[in-house]
Order: C-alpha cells, then sequence, then structure tokens
C-alpha cells in the first residue's frame, strides 16, 4: 500500500487523488509521504525498546549472589541485594543469563537408619 501512495505521488499526483483513488485518509497519505524519507527500501523504522527498570550492576549483582546462594527463593535475592523490583524481573534476569529453575529441590534429611546402611 506504501508503494502505491509512494509511486502515484512519483508520477505527479496529489494526496486528494492518491486518497479517493486508494480509498484511505488524505492524513494517512500526507503522513505516508512524509515519512518515506526516513524509511529504507519502504520497510517500517524500527521502535525504540521500553526502558529497563533496572542498572547493569544490580543486574550483575542479583545474578552473582544467586550463583552464590542457590537456594534461595525471589524475595530472599530480593532482600538480600537490596533490589525494589519485583519477582518477575528477577526471573527474567535470571532467565536472560541461564539460570532457569534454579531453586534446589528440597529433600528429605537421612535418618540414622541411612546413615548406617550407607556405611555398610
Amino acid at each position: 500500500m506504501r508503494g502505491q501512495v509512494v509511486g502515484q505521488a512519483f508520477k505527479g499526483a496529489k494526496s486528494t487523488e492518491i486518497a479517493e483513488d486508494l480509498k484511505i485518509a488524505e492524513s494517512t497519505v500526507r503522513y505516508t509521504l512524509q515519512q518515506d524519507e526516513l524509511r529504507d527500501d519502504g520497510h517500517s523504522l524500527p521502535r525504540t525498546p521500553r526502558n529497563k527498570s533496572y542498572t547493569d550492576a544490580e543486574e550483575r549483582l542479583c545474578v552473582r549472589h544467586v550463583r552464590l546462594n542457590p537456594k534461595d527463593t525471589y524475595q530472599q535475592v530480593i532482600n538480600a541485594c537490596g533490589l525494589s523490583y519485583k519477582r518477575t524481573t528477577v526471573k527474567k534476569i535470571l532467565k536472560k543469563h541461564g539460570i532457569a529453575n534454579w531453586r534446589a529441590k528440597k529433600r528429605p534429611e537421612l535418618t540414622e537408619a541411612h546413615v548406617l546402611k550407607r556405611l555398610a
């Protein structure tokens, strides 16, 4: 559609004529022609991503703490590192560094009978 708008404009058609011919709003035609100079070969411009809610130093601190203390819960990590963000943010940071399902599974402690059986 952009190509048709730009092509007709290149031939000398006015924005009102292009809008009537393609059955779109005239403001859309004008905006498309205005943005065409910025586009690379007719492709949409990349959008700016959302800003991170944490710094690189906080990210390193979080990952380091988890690697040193693998049995801590997400809330314990947040409290220990003094972070102000939520559990899902910690999960996202750890997933980015390849740490997923990192909490160690709880296992029953060995009883005296088990210890003696292992020793034998």
